[in-house]
């Protein structure tokens, strides 16, 4: 499923559109969420906002190795 030859072909549909969707909507939302939660530390805001942020974009790359088989 996930190989570096996917690259230059069309990603899966379905994991395409998780991961879009994680991008365009749970990115800000996360965002939004750990800037919303003040009665935790600055640092803990800070931190869970990276880690969120990271994961999504690394999700979302990984979409990129995966590949449509209907092709």
């Amino acid at each position: 499923m996930l190989k570096l030859e996917n690259l230059n072909k069309p990603s899966h549909k379905g994991w395409k559109r998780v991961a879009d969707y994680l991008l365009y909507t749970g990115l800000p939302a996360v965002n939004i969420f750990f800037l919303a939660v003040q009665p935790v530390s600055a640092e803990f805001s800070l931190w869970g906002a990276a880690v969120a942020n990271l994961l999504i974009m690394l999700f979302k790359g990984t979409t990129k190795f995966t590949a449509d088989e209907t092709v």
